[in-house]
């Protein structure tokens, strides 16, 4: 029965029996994984905060060969995960991020540049990063890093990559985009904030500066609420696969 450590990105509990939990945590080196935490729902144990929800921590653990469910030696808290639950819609947001893990995430599959994305979400929420737009740059590189955010800078039918001011289009299911030249007439347009706001997130870290703000953050509202509309189809198509 092996014994490994790896930091981890705590996501769901669940009670069992009357001392015990059953954790949901996606580790950086071994992927998403779900093990049994001995006395975890006792008043006083020895795993404190570092088993809440988001939380950053360092999980010791045996893996027995044909289970399922690893068991948790101890834990060692890296990052608290309490100030991201200080007010009511930044938990929401939180609970979104974790909804996203568990649904995107393969089990037992390590995905570092998920792991990265999430702590670096969690730092700029914690720093005052708008939630509005943590939520779109989060939704749009977990769908990128699933495979399933379409390519919105090369057409799908001539395959020309397109300049930032080129009008282009969203092919029925919008899975697809289409150029100006070729045959869109079934087509939906897409907005050019849409497309100014993507570059922006492609290109740029979610990092707060010392002032509270996000450096060089184009103000784009309209489209940041057509690209968040347009993640949560993505996504529900996601899930229905």
């Amino acid at each position: 029965m092996p014994l490994h450590q790896s930091d981890a990105i705590i996501l769901k509990t669940y009670p069992l029996g009357e001392a015990d939990r059953i954790v949901a945590f996606f580790t950086r080196d071994f992927g998403k994984m779900r093990g049994v935490a001995n006395g975890a729902r006792r008043m006083k144990n020895r795993f404190g905060v570092s088993l809440e929800p988001m939380a950053h921590s360092r999980i010791m653990f045996f893996e027995k060969e044909n289970h399922d469910l690893v068991r948790i030696q101890s834990t060692e808290l890296l990052d608290s995960p309490m100030k991201l639950f200080e007010d009511y819609d930044r938990a929401v947001f939180v609970g979104h991020i974790v909804e996203l893990m568990d649904r995107f995430l393969p089990e037992r599959e390590p995905q570092d540049p998920v792991f990265r994305l999430v702590r670096m979400t969690a730092r700029a929420l914690e720093q005052g990063c708008p939630i509005e737009f943590a939520s779109c740059y989060f939704e749009i590189w977990m769908l990128r890093l699933a495979g399933v955010f379409p390519d919105m800078f090369a057409c799908s039918v001539c395959s020309r990559k397109l300049q930032m001011e080129e009008e282009r289009f969203l092919a029925p299911g919008l899975q697809a985009v289409i150029c100006n030249s070729c045959d869109h007439r079934s087509g939906v347009g897409v907005l050019a904030e849409v497309i100014e706001l993507l570059s922006w997130i492609l290109k740029n870290r979610l990092e707060v500066d010392e002032t509270g703000t996000l450096a060089s953050l184009p103000e784009l509202a309209a489209g940041m609420r057509n690209l968040h509309g347009l993640n949560q189809y993505w996504i529900r198509n996601y899930s229905e696969r």
